[in-house]
């Protein structure tokens, strides 16, 4: 099935027959300029020029796979589409009116366009692989692989740095905050992430720095999750439940976390939430500014070593209150520190460059992510047995993107060696 995309793609590179191109009302077509895409609301194509029956025309062109689409996209009464001086279509099924009752000029592609580029586009975006590609990667050159995936890892990391930028909005723009909710996010990992930024908001970092023992802020984050509320039995629960009764009330803490929003089924017992909130507890109080760790360390080396922190005594025996460990815990692993690194602090360069106007920053998330091991999952060896070379966390988080947000949704025209197999 043709997406629109494809026809976007069609326009702006003219891969379609315009010898005596005519509207479907009979007029002829001469495009003098296709214009430039717009990715953002209004037109597809802005600033173009087009000759209808000799007269010159400039505006914009918007694209759909049916003439209908124009009313099913909402365009009537959106003002922004009134200098529209040209429908394209793949599908010409219905005559659609301008504000002043005249028809748009439309011209209907089908028939038109290169059937070389069409088959070539519907046997990628017809295939059932993950990689709707896979059958012609080999074809694609290496320079237009590396320059995909350094496009899609960008990507990547500016999504990331968006969620970065929100919070950062919604401190007003308090980066060491920011940078503790953020951190404690990452904490969270994947099944207690916002639970974990919930709990960074109901227990700001000024409040954990009135005090100087790490207990205090066991008993303050502890008792702002509610994962005290069913530990009766343990004695170093109810000795930080007793404190945190006091500092609730002293700083008018205001939290609706409860014990049942936190994730345990199905979790690594080394990613319990309540270990998780130990170790964050023990790296942020050992660090008096964390935006400063993360963003002016000397050595990829000696962030990776102050992440290694050395956990309380307590939680070095227990997985939970109640719950004693087989094994003795000392902090985080080398994978957690690394999911850290690639999930946390890279973003965060990534968000600091980009308000800073910095690229210096940009530079050293990217060093950060090439000296990081190449990550192992499902995704990664999918590219592995089509033949790519995975060096580092570099090109396994370009291709965890690549495969996600282009291959997944077949979104084969917004990807270099998509255009590159279909243009063939």
């Amino acid at each position: 099935m043709i997406q629109e995309d494809f026809l976007h793609f069609v326009w702006q590179h003219q891969y379609f027959n315009t010898v005596n191109l005519k509207t479907s009302d009979d007029r002829l077509v001469e495009v003098v300029k296709p214009g430039f895409q717009n990715h953002l609301s209004g037109p597809d194509f802005k600033e173009a020029k087009i000759k209808i029956d000799g007269i010159l025309w400039a505006g914009s062109v918007e694209i759909h796979m049916k003439s209908s689409d124009w009313k099913a996209h909402n365009h009537d009464g959106d003002a922004n589409y009134d200098n529209v001086v040209l429908h394209v279509v793949f599908d010409h099924n219905k005559e659609i009116l301008n504000p002043e009752g005249q028809p748009i000029p439309t011209i209907e592609l089908s028939g038109l366009i290169k059937p070389g580029l069409l088959s070539r586009y519907q046997s990628i975006i017809d295939s059932q692989t993950d990689i709707p590609c896979s059958d012609l990667f080999f074809k694609v050159r290496s320079v237009t692989r590396l320059a995909m995936l350094e496009t899609a890892l960008v990507r990547r990391l500016e999504r990331k740095g968006l969620i970065f930028r929100s919070i950062l909005k919604a401190n007003n723009n308090d980066w060491e905050q920011s940078t503790y909710e953020w951190l404690a996010r990452g904490f969270g990992f994947k099944t207690n992430a916002e639970n974990m930024l919930e709990l960074a908001r109901a227990v700001p970092l000024k409040i954990l720095q009135k005090h100087s023992e790490i207990k205090q802020w066991e008993a303050l984050l502890f008792g702002a999750s509610g994962l005290l509320n069913t530990s009766d039995n343990d004695e170093y629960a109810n000795e930080l439940r007793r404190e945190y009764v006091f500092l609730e009330l002293k700083y008018e803490i205001k939290s609706n976390l409860s014990y049942n929003q936190w994730h345990f089924s199905g979790v690594r017992p080394t990613n319990f939430p309540t270990l998780r909130i130990a170790q964050f507890a023990t790296l942020v109080h050992a660090n008096s500014n964390l935006f400063s760790l993360f963003t002016h360390f000397s050595s990829i080396k000696e962030l990776q070593k102050l992440l290694q922190i050395n956990q309380p005594e307590y939680w070095k025996g227990h997985l939970n209150f109640n719950t004693k460990s087989k094994n003795i815990m000392n902090g985080l692993s080398k994978s957690a520190v690394q999911n850290i690194m690639i999930n946390t602090i890279a973003p965060l360069l990534v968000a600091y460059s980009e308000f800073k106007e910095d690229n210096d920053m940009l530079d050293l998330a990217m060093n950060v992510l090439m000296s990081l091991p190449v990550e192992n999952n499902h995704i990664i060896r999918k590219w592995q047995d089509l033949g790519w070379n995975v060096n580092s966390s570099f090109d396994t988080q370009g291709l965890i993107e690549l495969h996600n947000e282009f291959c997944l949704p077949k979104k084969c025209m917004q990807c270099k060696i998509g255009v590159e197999l279909v243009k063939a």
